[in-house]
């Protein structure tokens, strides 16, 4: 089918993001909230993108003007109307995305394809609120919007093969590179691979056993300018990567999904990270500098840092990632090369997971596994069986 016609709702973040990108690409989009002054708190952020854009030569003013052309506000959801694609882009709450669903299906004409911006909410638990499961679909954009380049497209368990196709191309066609996800998992593959291996860096901080500053130099390999993983989890907020590992709990009731206390303590405090100006950096001056984060040790001596240390810390934040990765492939839920593209393009890490694995070493990856869970009895270091019989067999690397 062809999409001329997109409604974002949401004026955040990621929907401000989204609506940006669309009409770049010169599609007519109209940009939905509840509120006259959240809409003009989104397109002033727009208005900002796009001169950020055009003072580094990344477009035109001509194509600055075309996307402004392309764009419209509205408080009224009955303005979904005309729509072919609507996208939304709420927050994380299965309810309030089932209730939205469901005023769209009735504003909507027949041939609308529904899209949800969710990170981890089961797309068939969504498609539910509406009469056309069919035409749900999933479509997980990472932040910021503009820069971000993945598009995860996740098919709910009614969700059709135009939808899923359709929405597909139009992915790419706003200039993202998508990655399929054909069985409807909760976190879908860049959120379900990297969660475990972020949860063991905060279980890292909430047992005292490092800093915050410490773990994130030992995950990125001393790279500068790379962010750890408690650093992505301030950034992107620690509600937010709260609620994203709970949908994933509550949906597997696997315990390497629960988020560890600590979590839910600075959610309380308000520490939500870099916006509320402390998280597990505090970033009160405008830098982002360590502190002693409930108790956990801020002040990361550097007598306190060796090689060996560092290696304990990169190989309980990385296994967890490895081993999701393999657990994956072994469900059928994603190709080897997708969820190494998902977790490059989502994280922007240097290599993907399972690429990571194969450098390592197979039989290495499952030695340390072993050993660490025979040490702590953490699930998240627990072997899934691909592994453990690509190793027997001698299998060196994951072939797509």
């Amino acid at each position: 089918m062809a999409i001329q016609n997109v409604f974002v709702v949401g004026a955040g973040y990621m929907g401000n993001g989204i609506a940006q990108v669309a009409a770049m690409a010169g599609y007519r989009v109209k940009m939905s909230d509840i509120e006259p002054s959240r809409l003009e708190a989104g397109m002033a952020e727009i208005e900002r993108s796009l001169g950020r854009l055009l003072a580094k030569g990344r477009i035109s003013e001509e194509q600055r003007a075309e996307a402004f052309a392309n764009l419209s506000t509205t408080t009224d959801i009955g303005d979904a109307s005309d729509a072919d694609l609507v996208v939304e882009a709420v927050p994380e709450n299965l309810q309030l995305k089932k209730e939205l669903l469901g005023r769209l299906d009735d504003a909507c004409p027949g041939h609308t394809i529904l899209a949800t911006n969710t990170s981890a909410i089961s797309i068939s638990a969504i498609a539910s609120a509406t009469g056309r499961p069919e035409k749900v679909v999933g479509a997980h954009f990472f932040g910021p919007v503009p820069l971000m380049r993945l598009c995860e497209i996740i098919r709910g368990v009614l969700t059709s093969e135009e939808t899923f196709r359709a929405t597909d191309e139009w992915a790419r066609g706003i200039g993202k590179e998508t990655v399929p996800v054909r069985r409807d998992i909760a976190g879908f593959i860049a959120n379900r691979v990297t969660i475990p291996g972020s949860l063991e860096a905060v279980r890292m901080v909430d047992q005292g056993f490092a800093s915050p500053e410490e773990i994130d130099r030992a995950a990125t390999f001393g790279v500068q300018g790379v962010p750890g993983p408690l650093q992505i989890i301030d950034n992107a907020g620690i509600e937010v990567s709260y609620s994203a590992s709970m949908a994933i709990y509550e949906d597997t009731g696997e315990p390497r999904f629960f988020p560890p206390p600590i979590m839910r303590r600075l959610i309380s405090a308000n520490l939500l990270g870099r916006k509320s100006g402390r998280g597990f950096y505090d970033y009160s001056t405008g830098k982002r500098a360590p502190y002693d984060v409930a108790g956990a040790g801020g002040t990361d001596a550097a007598e306190e840092r060796t090689d060996e240390r560092s290696g304990v810390i990169m190989r309980r934040v990385m296994l967890p990632m490895m081993l999701e990765s393999v657990r994956l492939v072994e469900s059928g839920v994603a190709q080897p090369a997708d969820i190494d593209k998902a977790a490059r393009l989502g994280f922007n890490f240097p290599m993907g997971p399972l690429e990571l694995a194969c450098s390592m070493g197979l039989g290495s990856v499952l030695e340390s596994a072993d050993e660490l869970f025979a040490r702590t009895g953490n699930h998240n270091f627990f072997a899934p069986g691909l592994l453990r019989d690509m190793v027997n067999r001698g299998q060196t690397t994951f072939v797509a």
